[in-house]
């Protein structure tokens, strides 16, 4: 099992990508030059359509609408129309909150959409973790995170991983259908710095996670215990994102970023702001719907 480079690109930070249902089409962002990608793997036809919105952008999600995704930015998050990119704003747990951007989110396989927030200079640890349910009721879970990444569930549902990047860690909590408070927070890894930052994250059909390590140059697969079974390397030096897709959900897809890479780094890591991909040993999960 060896990763190989999928599309080769240059994007500043290639962020979330999802496999999309509905369109049997990869949808992903580049964050810092705000644009929506998607590719449809019965022509090999890739598109980039730029977005009416202030870098930086920070995650999107699947609804159960097969036209709309989810979309986190600076205004909060908003439902974006994929045919014709309109935005219509939807809710904003943060309020405002000053030096404060939307990062990753997911949503989880009860219909509710676990966003996270981080703080802009990625210094303070200010970021926070929120559990929306609708356009009025949400709540917040947890919080002091410089960074927040990798939103991921059990395939029973009832446990969500949580990377605390600038922390080097994966959280795990107990989450219920009935309850927007994550409950038993408790380490699942850390990681060492030769690791690097755990970034998104998936979760596989026998329950693994699946981790994209920026700065380190590769994804890693944990048993739902925390040990790691793999580590596969990827010839881009920051790995931002991963997701199954394709029928059974057996093709991994990987999205990787330039922001920040040295020059030494780029000569070593030429591919870095391309995608790839890895034919995975066992299924995905299809990534659950928000229910609008």
């Amino acid at each position: 099992m060896t990763v190989e480079t999928w599309i080769a690109a240059d994007q500043r930070l290639g962020e979330s990508i999802l496999w999309h249902v509905a369109t049997a089409r990869y949808f992903w962002i580049d964050l810092l030059d705000p644009a929506l990608f998607d590719h449809d793997p019965a022509t090999g036809v890739t598109r980039r359509r730029g977005l009416d919105l202030p870098p930086p952008i920070g995650s999107i999600a699947a609804t159960d609408h097969p036209r709309l995704l989810m979309i986190a930015h600076r205004g909060g998050l908003a439902l974006l129309d994929i045919e014709t990119l309109a935005l219509e704003p939807y809710c904003d747990p943060e309020g405002g909150r000053d030096g404060i951007i939307y990062n990753d989110m997911k949503c989880d396989r009860f219909g509710r959409l676990w966003a996270g927030t981080s703080h802009e200079r990625e210094t303070e640890p200010r970021g926070a973790l929120w559990c929306v349910k609708d356009r009025t009721s949400w709540a917040l879970g947890d919080a002091g995170f410089p960074i927040s990444n990798g939103p991921a569930f059990a395939p029973d549902g009832r446990t969500m991983y949580f990377n605390d990047s600038a922390g080097r860690q994966t959280l795990a909590y107990d989450i219920d259908a009935q309850d927007l408070l994550p409950r038993h927070r408790r380490v699942l890894r850390t990681y060492a710095e030769a690791e690097g930052l755990p970034d998104g994250a998936t979760v596989d059909a026998a329950g693994n996670i699946w981790t994209a390590q920026w700065n380190g140059a590769r994804i890693m697969q944990l048993a739902p215990g925390g040990d790691m079974l793999a580590s596969f390397d990827v010839a881009a030096w920051n790995v931002t994102a991963l997701c199954f897709g394709g029928d059974g959900f057996r093709t991994i897809t990987i999205t990787s970023a330039r922001d920040g890479v040295s020059d030494g780094m780029m000569a070593r890591y030429p591919l870095t702001g391309s995608l790839f991909r890895l034919s995975a040993g066992g299924a995905g999960l299809p990534e659950p719907l928000f229910r609008l």
